[in-house]
């Protein structure tokens, strides 16, 4: 017999914590002889401490803890995952896209000797969302070749040692994602229908997408510095070859008037000096945030714990 911890973000979704609750303990399975439920209230706008609250009163097994400002589903996840205690620990969104009723299956799964399990979705809320998850693991996967299990959902299952290895990462800029693909290879997946929000709608938009592509790849690859560095090289071959182009016009045919190529030019490194400088200067300003070793976050209050 072993016991479970089910970690849960809620960000401004009040009404779907007893729901939520109500659906994490009705699939809690037989072979689970204790269980706790960590609810992570994100510094929510609406209801949701209240909510959180009233479901630990209820409930002895379900705790909360209320951060004291927003931090990101990430770093409120990892809050959460500090906090676990069980010798299995799943990882879902609050906001009921992820089944509880596979609960069951993640942890017959992970039994097997894994160190986690990936639950894998294409299905999303929308075109809108199904494209800009599309864009998010093209970019990691194709583009810049990071080895992570795409279509991933929050809901994972993972065993206390690799919680353990976990919690020993003290980045700032962080993604879960990218944290526990550093971790360990031995891994498993299982495929699950993602659900539809039960109220309200999704937090994350294409910005927010791109955002936390940034950060995962920044955070785990210097590929866009290496891409900065071929795409250098090859622009300075063009370069050459424009020269020679130009030169053999002044030698053997009449110079046509500059104007144009000059304007184009001037845009086209203009653009590309921004965009170089851009990468760079994200880069800096992740190592400045990490240098200066502040507290991950901060616990407002909790409950049950």
């Amino acid at each position: 017999m072993s016991s479970l911890s089910i970690v849960a973000t809620v960000y401004n979704d009040a009404e779907t914590v007893p729901v939520l609750v109500e659906n994490i303990v009705k699939n809690i399975p037989l072979q689970i002889s204790k269980y706790e439920i960590i609810l992570v209230n994100d510094f929510s706008r609406d209801s949701s401490e209240k909510a959180i609250e009233a479901e630990c009163s209820k409930n002895p097994n379900v705790k909360g803890i209320s951060l004291s400002r927003n931090y990101g589903q990430h770093t409120a996840m990892s809050a959460g995952m500090q906090h676990a205690t069980g010798d299995y620990v799943i990882t879902m969104d609050g906001d009921m896209q992820n089944p509880p009723s596979a609960i069951p299956a993640m942890v017959t799964k992970i039994t097997e000797g894994y160190d986690i399990v990936y639950t894998v979705s294409k299905k999303r809320n929308g075109i809108l969302d199904a494209f800009t998850s599309y864009i998010f693991w093209a970019m990691l996967t194709k583009v810049f070749k990071m080895n992570v299990v795409k279509h991933q959902l929050m809901l994972k299952i993972m065993t206390r040692e690799f919680i353990e290895r976990f919690t020993k990462y003290g980045e700032a800029n962080r993604t879960i994602d990218g944290l526990v693909a550093d971790i360990s290879a031995n891994y498993a997946i299982l495929n699950v229908e993602n659900q539809k929000r039960v109220h309200g709608r999704s937090n994350y938009n294409f910005f927010k997408r791109m955002d936390l592509t940034l950060d995962m790849i920044i955070s785990l690859s210097s590929a866009p510095l290496n891409f900065l560095i071929y795409l250098g090289f090859f622009i300075f071959l063009g370069t050459v070859l424009c020269i020679l182009y130009y030169l053999s016009s002044y030698l053997f045919d009449v110079v046509p008037p500059g104007y144009t190529s000059t304007q184009l030019s001037i845009f086209f490194f203009g653009g590309l000096i921004v965009l170089i400088l851009g990468i760079i200067g994200r880069y800096l300003s992740n190592i400045y945030t990490e240098v200066r070793q502040r507290p991950l976050f901060h616990i407002k209050k909790t409950y049950n714990l």
